[in-house]
């Protein structure tokens, strides 16, 4: 799991003041939300200062990795679906399973 630097806490810190949502800034980051949320309340990295606003993502960079995040997990979704279906009929055929 990927992991923050302080300068990424700062522009974290800037895109929350900017009402960013928490989860958006988490997808662009490919971080847990969790993440996000220790920053939010100051768990994490409570020294750093909010980046300044020259250096921030714009809400269509945050929005389009919202939507490769979302087509990431739907992919996932379906491979986890198929390898079960493939392991059903695996058990299937080796007589593991009542015909």
């Amino acid at each position: 799991m990927p992991t923050l630097s302080s300068d990424q806490a700062a522009i974290v810190k800037a895109l929350l003041a900017r009402g960013e949502k928490q989860h958006d800034i988490a997808a662009f980051y490919g971080v847990n939300g969790g993440r996000i949320a220790e920053i939010a309340k100051g768990k994490r990295f409570p020294e750093v200062k909010p980046a300044p606003r020259r250096e921030l993502p714009t809400a269509a960079d945050l929005a389009g990795h919202n939507i490769i995040h979302q087509a990431r997990q739907a992919i996932l979704r379906a491979k986890l679906g198929l390898d079960s279906a493939l392991a059903y009929l695996d058990d299937y055929e080796a007589g593991r399973l009542r015909q």
